[in-house]
This record gives structure tokens, sequence and C-alpha cells, in this order.
């Protein structure tokens, strides 16, 4: 990939870039770099509580990192179902299907343990998300 610092809001806490050297740094940073560039990767990693994925595509005419950010993904667990949305669309529509499919599941993975990331950071569901909300009549039609 040819684009350099080049950062998309997705939504107000997803967001992607294509900053090769942002993308390593933390890579680095964490202890998750990998020195075999000859195949496709996907690295999923939490870093100051933020949900981070990272591509490496090896293919020779779009060789490069992409990173996708979920900021604060303990609070944000509908940006884990839309990153898995872009990728489920992406492969439905035929785009390096394999390195989808890995980023896909890394993302699936990690949102069915969310629960374990909650309780490890102290972040207990809304009380919106555990209660039941039954339908109610309208105050006409109970009179």
């Amino acid at each position: 990939m040819n684009i350099e610092n080049q950062f998309q809001a997705i939504s107000n806490s997803l967001y992607t870039t294509n900053n090769e050297v942002q993308i390593v740094d933390l890579l680095v940073d964490t202890n998750n770099m990998f020195y075999n560039y000859s195949k496709n990767r996907v690295v999923s990693f939490i870093h100051d509580k933020d949900y981070h994925l990272v591509l490496f595509n090896a293919q020779e005419n779009d060789r490069g990192f992409t990173m996708y950010t979920v900021e604060n993904f303990c609070d944000h667990e509908e940006d884990l179902v839309l990153l898995r949305n872009i990728f489920a669309h992406a492969i439905h529509n035929g785009l390096n299907t394999y390195l989808m499919r890995l980023a896909r599941s890394k993302v699936e993975d990690f949102f069915f343990m969310i629960d374990t990331f909650r309780a490890l950071f102290n972040k207990p569901k809304a009380i919106d998300d555990y209660e039941v909300k039954f339908p109610t009549l309208p105050s006409s039609l109970t009179y």
C-alpha cells in the first residue's frame, strides 16, 4: 500500500489507518511484531483499553499494513459488530477472502470474550442491557 498517513474514522470510536510507521511501532511496542512477510497475517491485541486488529496483505499488487482500532472497546461493542460486518461484506464481494476471513474470525473470537474483558477491566454492562423490556398496552386498552 502506497498510502501514507491515511486515517479514516468509521464511527466515533472505530477507525482505520494505513500509516505503516504507526502500525509497526505499535506492533513492536506491544511485542506483536512478526518477521515473515511472505504470507497474509492478522494480529489482534489490546493496548490501553483499545482493541487493535492489524492486517498484513502479502500480495504484491496491494502489499502493506492496515490497522483497525476500536477505542475503549468495553463501551463500544456495537463497533466490534460493525467491524465484523465490514469483513463479512468484503468476503461476500470476493475481496481477498482468505485475509478477510482471518480478520472476521479474530473479531468474532474477541467479541465472544467481551464479558471476560469487561470483568478484567472492571467495566460492567449497562443496566439497560440486562433489563427485559416487555411490551406495554396503551392506557386506553387497560381500562
